[in-house]
């Protein structure tokens, strides 16, 4: 490599090893499978028929100090590509067969405080009218900018893509946590 590149080597990690919704708008990676990084927040309250042309928004316990307050090519601070309702849930919100992989669910994040944010309808997604996730379910949510957001976070858990959380999982795939990385911190 030093031949190639006359002189010595100094690797920056960069936003390559997540990838976010800015690169998405470059077209130059496929999001189902090159973005890395998802933010998991809970449903802690609906408001029904509040948003643009009434329709629903959900909060959740994530915002500004969580994602970053960083904005892009893509509307609002980040995308909602899964819902898991709790155990006690019905599931009909739930995505399969992977509950963590790339989905449309017709939300995103729309609007941010500190520590929550406002999940809106995404017309962009083609989903007419999303189902309201029900409280106390976990979203995944990719966002504008992994750098900011990453550096917000003590530890990543690392989910191996190929491999079911458990054997009950019944063939879902990506679940399974192989790995939890901490990152270095100062400069």
């Amino acid at each position: 490599m030093q031949k190639l590149l006359h002189g010595e080597l100094e690797i920056h990690a960069g936003n390559y090893v997540f990838h976010d919704l800015q690169q998405q708008a470059t077209s130059l990676i496929s999001p189902e499978k090159e973005i890395a990084f998802r933010v998991l927040a809970t449903v802690v309250s609906h408001y029904k028929g509040r948003g643009v042309d009434g329709t629903d928004e959900v909060m959740v316990d994530v915002g500004g100090i969580g994602m970053s307050k960083d904005t892009g090519p893509i509307e609002g601070w980040g995308n909602v590509v899964a819902v898991i309702a709790p155990p006690s849930q019905s599931s009909s919100t739930t995505n399969t067969p992977s509950k963590w992989m790339w989905n449309k669910t017709g939300w995103r994040l729309g609007r941010i405080s500190q520590e929550h944010g406002i999940l809106v309808h995404d017309s962009s997604s083609g989903i007419k009218s999303p189902p309201l996730p029900p409280i106390g379910s976990i979203v995944a949510i990719i966002g504008q900018h992994a750098c900011l957001t990453a550096a917000n976070h003590p530890w990543y858990y690392v989910v191996d893509s190929s491999l079911p959380a458990h054997e009950e999982d019944n063939g879902r795939v990506g679940e399974r946590v192989v790995d939890m990385w901490v990152p270095w911190k100062g400069w």
